[in-house]
């Protein structure tokens, strides 16, 4: 009964959203969540039913509007997040639109997937608008970031790279402290590398060469695919669960060279014959599931989903099921009556919420634009779709 139930609200929760979704539709609805702190700084309402500003998605609209060559939306919010910037470089997961945050009182969230992906909006407005004000927010969350790579061994092999975060979560069922996990150093590899290139005089090689060498330890040769992570204190790979993102993210943050040594279609087939899934009206991907067994929670998620649209257009792969266009199309059925795009479709699962996202949004006008966002050096033009160098593969 409550799955009848959850779908019959989602078939009228999307049956009114209008397909024709432009890039400035998708803009304006971004500007329309943005709340002033003071007059030059600015944080976003990451869900349409609550007010926290997630920092990943602050990072995310200070891409958007970057690459929309919107200078000063995205400066405020730059500026927003140096504001709340803490003394030794980090910041919190997520702060509320006033500027205060629910951490460290609900405890310690600083994660570094988080963090590296303000680091790497900060060097996208750099790019963009070959503005160095943000240069030295950026080395300090770059030096955090620094301070959490930590030494381990998998089978016998030494490794160096970024902790989940620096302390654990007393209301989550596992450490942080001690798990590193692979989405969180593709975004690291990705903040380093493209800032490095910016600004030559830090290069971080030691950061970079040991971080890249974590995340292919972590390809299984095998079965084609990345496993999500790894357990420091068993120094043990995570084989319980497969995850979208690690699939998708690695394919969009790793350099073409990196890419040649494993084969991105077979991990790509991995997302479209485990994870795709139809439901009330729209198809897409949901987000993970146990490597051994089904998943218990099925919905399509539209950031994860955008994610695969843009890994795939990348690599020139497409799903036996739908084409890509076919699946941007899709998603877009997800729009919600405020103009943004819903974060998932209804589900039992508390953390995949219906409501209007600023992560699907986003994600919508990085993949309508055919924009990989952990690529700094892309023209805003959209006829500039794809770097030159993308990994074609063999199919």
């Amino acid at each position: 009964m409550a799955g009848k139930l959850f779908a019959l609200v989602g078939l009228l929760f999307f049956s009114t959203a209008s397909l024709a979704m432009t890039n400035q539709e998708i803009l304006d609805n971004l500007r329309s969540r943005i709340v002033s702190l003071k007059s030059d700084r600015s944080l976003i309402k990451s869900f349409s039913d609550h007010s926290q500003s997630y920092v990943y998605d602050q990072a995310l609209a200070v891409i958007a509007f970057a690459k929309a060559g919107e200078k000063e939306t995205a400066r405020k919010l730059l500026k927003g997040l140096e504001s709340l910037q803490l003394e030794d470089g980090s910041l919190y997961f997520s702060y509320y639109t006033d500027g205060s945050s629910p951490y460290p009182i609900e405890g310690d969230r600083r994660f570094a997937g988080a963090i590296a992906w303000v680091a790497l909006a900060a060097t996208h407005y750099q790019a963009e608008f070959q503005s160095k004000e943000f240069v030295s927010f950026n080395l300090k969350l770059l030096t955090w970031l620094q301070s959490e790579v930590k030494p381990f061994k998998v089978a016998g092999v030494s490794h160096a790279a970024l902790r989940f975060g620096p302390s654990d979560i007393i209301s989550s069922p596992w450490n942080e402290s001690e798990t590193v996990a692979l989405e969180h150093n593709l975004d690291a590899f990705a903040a380093y590398q493209h800032f490095a290139v910016l600004n030559p005089k830090f290069e971080w090689k030691k950061e970079m060469t040991g971080i890249k060498k974590f995340i292919l330890a972590l390809w299984d040769k095998n079965r084609s695919h990345f496993w999500s992570g790894v357990n420091l204190a068993k120094g043990k790979i995570n084989k319980e669960e497969l995850y979208l993102d690690n699939q998708t993210w690695s394919l969009l943050a790793l350099d073409s060279e990196t890419l040649q040594s494993i084969d991105a279609h077979k991990a790509l087939a991995l997302n479209c014959d485990s994870f795709y899934f139809e439901h009330q009206g729209v198809f897409g991907f949901y987000d993970s599931k146990p490597s051994k067994g089904s998943q218990k929670y099925e919905f399509v998620w539209s950031e994860g989903t955008l994610g695969q649209v843009l890994a795939m257009e990348k690599s020139g792969f497409s799903c036996e099921k739908k084409t890509n266009d076919e699946i941007l199309s899709s998603v877009k059925k997800m729009r919600t009556s405020d103009g943004g795009i819903a974060y998932a479709t209804s589900s039992s699962n508390p953390d995949f919420t219906t409501s209007s996202s600023v992560a699907g949004t986003a994600w919508m006008y990085f993949a309508s634009n055919k924009i990989n966002p952990f690529t700094v050096n892309q023209s805003r033009s959209v006829a500039s779709q794809i770097p030159q160098k993308a990994y074609r593969g063999q199919r």
